[in-house]
């Protein structure tokens, strides 16, 4: 008698995993539509072409430059005594 509940219990738990199963397989979607969605999404990002990497680091090249030009613009307003700083109040000593 004992033997007989365990293997009822055992089986129903079976029975219920395996509806669990198939309930989530056909209500899910397909791994592989979602694989090749994200595949399209990554290769759109990505610019085509055989100059597609000396054209991004042309325009690194030219943003560089860039940030160059400001740092020196900057720099020259720091040295020329153009930027004037004015101080309200003074720490202690002590700090």
């Amino acid at each position: 008698m004992k033997t007989l509940r365990y293997l009822n219990t055992v089986l129903t738990v079976i029975a219920v995993l395996l509806t669990l199963n198939v309930y989530l397989q056909l209500t899910a979607s397909p791994a592989g539509a979602a694989v090749s969605s994200a595949t399209e999404a990554r290769a759109a990002d990505k610019p085509k072409g055989v100059g597609s990497t000396a054209a991004r680091e042309q325009a690194q090249l030219e943003t560089l430059r860039d940030i160059n030009n400001n740092l020196v613009a900057l720099g020259a307003k720091l040295t020329d005594g153009s930027v004037r700083v004015k101080v309200d109040s003074m720490p202690a000593q002590g700090d």
